[in-house]
């Protein structure tokens, strides 16, 4: 997916570097190394030390600075339950502590809720997967991964604990909606699917919505999607005032897109208010108006400034 499409500027949260496939070693190749100026009073994963029940908030404790060259995974603890498989999706609670300062940077436990990903690493950090995949649920995990917290600060050793709550097998997605035609309200524009299911609009008539507006194309029989989950999509998006062509569509790269986290997930506004709800196997025509999609800024060179849009997304799967 374009990233200048569908992303937000919207910071992401720390966690979210160890749920990107590639953010961590991207900050591993371009951030300056967390030996620099620095003299470490610890250097390895044997010299911190975490106490505490898992299922709580750990109690994580080293000498500062912790500098650990390379990515490190240790075992806390070992749990007892199901063996986490690569491919699968996992549930866990994660607990980031910074190597300069030795504090919490964020944790799932404050949050009030464990984070879902899956164990692929097209989809997160290869760090994490050596971390959980051949792990019983139940067990505590230490990765270490050289990095910034967040975006603009200093690179530095980044110690995450993992408490691995549970794992699921992942649907096969659909590779198109399937279920009940619907009939679309008269304002949207005529929708036309190909062969494939990759769609094409007519130009809209009328003024554009001033407020975000959905309909459904395919009423698909699906489970219904939920914040928080991991949902794949397939999509195409058109200029409202122009939609002689597609500014981005999935359809033509030949790979769905998967929002992780939908409702608070790094895209627009309007992506993430009108996914959750909708069921799996679903088509829907969402309208969207700048406010929530980009804004006077826009997203050049494709999108122009207060500029309304028009997608049409089928919903392929849903893990988390």
């Amino acid at each position: 997916m374009k990233k200048t499409v569908l992303t937000t500027a919207a910071a992401a949260a720390a966690l979210v570097l160890v749920l990107s496939a590639c953010s961590a070693e991207e900050a591993d190749q371009t951030a300056p190394s967390p030996t620099a100026d620095v003299t470490p009073a610890a250097t390895s994963l044997d010299e911190v030390t975490v106490e505490g029940d898992v299922g709580e908030q750990p109690d994580v404790s080293f000498d500062a600075p912790l500098v650990i060259e390379d990515t490190e995974t240790s075992m806390v603890s070992e749990g007892d339950g199901e063996t986490v498989e690569e491919g699968q999706q996992v549930t866990a609670h994660m607990t980031l502590v910074s190597g300069t300062t030795g504090e919490v940077v964020e944790s799932s436990y404050e949050a009030g809720s464990p984070s879902g990903f899956p164990t692929d690493t097209e989809q997160i950090n290869s760090g994490l997967l050596e971390a959980v995949v051949d792990q019983p649920v139940g067990s505590r995990v230490l990765l270490s991964l050289n990095g910034a917290a967040s975006a603009g600060q200093q690179a530095e050793t980044l110690i995450y604990v993992i408490d691995i709550e549970g794992v699921e097998d992942i649907p096969e997605p659909l590779e198109r909606a399937e279920g009940e035609e619907q009939e679309l309200p008269e304002e949207f524009p005529e929708l036309t699917l190909g062969e494939d299911g990759a769609p094409s609009i007519s130009q809209p008539e009328g003024d554009a919505p001033s407020e975000l507006e959905t309909a459904i194309a395919i009423e698909g029989e699906g489970p219904e999607i939920e914040e928080g989950q991991n949902v794949s999509v397939h999509y195409t998006g058109w200029l409202w005032d122009d939609a002689s062509e597609p500014f981005d569509s999935s359809w033509e790269r030949g790979e769905p897109f998967v929002v992780q986290g939908v409702g608070s997930a790094p895209v627009i506004d309007g992506w993430n208010e009108s996914l959750v709800g909708q069921k799996v196997g679903s088509q829907i025509v969402v309208a969207i108006p700048p406010e929530k999609g980009y804004g006077e800024a826009g997203s050049p060179p494709s999108i122009p400034g207060d500029a309304p849009l028009v997608f049409v997304i089928d919903i392929l799967s849903s893990v988390g």
